[in-house]
Parts: structure tokens; C-alpha cells; sequence
């Protein structure tokens, strides 16, 4: 069923690209000017929700926290159409929690992940845009109770977003992403918000 969904959303983003490329060539078409090519760099910080019940046995009495920092960065190549193409990674947490054994030692374990995305962007309105694209998630799971361990997994995965900039200048913008971030290994993901900002540092 959730590969259904995934699908589908596929299927709507280049449905609205082909759109996009049909208008893009009319207003080429009418002012007799081709856009330029640029590369876009985005930056964002905010908090993800993750919404599993992954954790420890209940006997230790676990508190997960839901609520965790996602920093990301992205590299968008926009030529002359709205189609975008280009790589995201960045710094999260999925989950944390602390835990308490029978007799009161405390302990913590959280799952943090590194993504690496390719993704692709459309613009549906002016200064809102679509982005989706598949990648892996470099996972870490850290342990701290009696002593500490960390193991290291890779999982495969993708992302899903939807963003809203106020242009500041012809090369900066700001604004705000909801973004669904999901590696395989974290069942549902993480949903989450981040402030935004964006810098056309190279045009062409």
C-alpha cells in the first residue's frame, strides 16, 4: 500500500513537469528569450515528528522523544525549464529515548541518520515548489547505558517535500519545507518542518 502511495506521488510530480515544460516553451516562445541555467543551494533547520512506537522494552520504562533536529542541505541544477534536478544530505535524529532498569541505572539510545538523496524539483505556483526524489540513509544507533556502542547501517529510502520561499532578492529567498524524510528501517519516518533558505549563487 505505501508503495502504492510512492507511485503515485511519482506519477503526479511528472505529470505536472510535462505541464510545466509546455508553459515553460510559451513564454520562451512569445518574449524571444531563453532563461538562464542556474545552480540554487538551500538551507534548512527545523524539528522532524517521528510517529512509530520503535523502542525499548517496556519493563525499562522507556520516554521516547518524538520530536528531534533535522538539518539538511540541498544543491538544485534549475535549467531553462521548471524541472529541477540535484543531491540533498544533511543531519537528523529519527528517535531518542531514555530508559530506567529495575534497579534506577539510567540510559539513552537514539537512532541519528545522514541522508543521501537524489531529488527532483517542479515549481506548481510562483514561488512554491515540489520536491521528490530517492537515495540511502547512512544510520547510527548509539547506546549509552553501562557503557557506550554505536552501530552503523545502511538503508535505502526517499524523501518527500513541499516548500513555500518569498524571494528577498533576484538570488536569495526565504521561507518554510514540510518534509516527510523515510528510511526503510524506521517504518513510517519522520515528518517534519524546517525554516528555509535558498541562494541562486551561480547563473549562466
Amino acid at each position: 500500500m505505501l508503495n502504492n502511495k510512492i507511485l503515485l506521488l511519482y506519477f503526479l510530480l511528472f505529470l505536472t513537469c510535462f505541464k510545466s515544460f509546455g508553459q515553460e516553451d510559451e513564454v520562451t516562445s512569445q518574449t524571444g528569450r531563453t532563461k538562464k541555467y542556474s545552480f540554487i543551494l538551500y538551507l534548512s533547520g527545523g524539528a522532524g515528528y517521528f510517529p512509530s512506537n520503535t523502542g525499548a522494552p517496556a519493563y525499562l520504562k522507556p520516554k521516547l522523544a518524538r520530536i528531534n533536529p533535522v538539518t539538511t542541505a540541498r544543491i538544485m541544477w534549475k535549467p531553462d525549464h521548471r524541472l529541477k534536478a540535484g543531491f540533498e544530505s544533511g543531519y537528523m535524529t529519527f528517535y531518542s529515548y531514555q530508559l530506567t532498569d529495575a534497579n534506577g541505572n539510567m540510559g539513552k539510545v537514539s537512532l541519528d541518520a545522514i541522508p543521501l538523496l537524489l531529488e527532483f524539483s517542479v515549481s506548481v505556483k510562483k514561488h512554491f515548489n515540489l520536491f521528490a526524489g530517492p537515495g540511502f540513509y547512512i544510520l547510527k544507533s548509539n547506546l549509552n547505558y553501562a557503557g557506550t556502542a554505536e552501530s552503523n547501517k545502511v538503508s535505502t529510502g526517499w524523501m518527500a517535500a513541499a516548500a513555500y520561499t518569498a524571494p528577498l532578492s533576484k538570488a536569495i529567498s526565504l521561507g518554510a519545507e514540510a518534509k516527510w524524510l523515510y528510511a526503510a528501517e524506521t517504518i513510517r519516518g519522520s515528518f517534519g518542518l524546517q525554516l528555509q533558505a535558498s541562494w541562486k549563487f551561480l547563473k549562466w
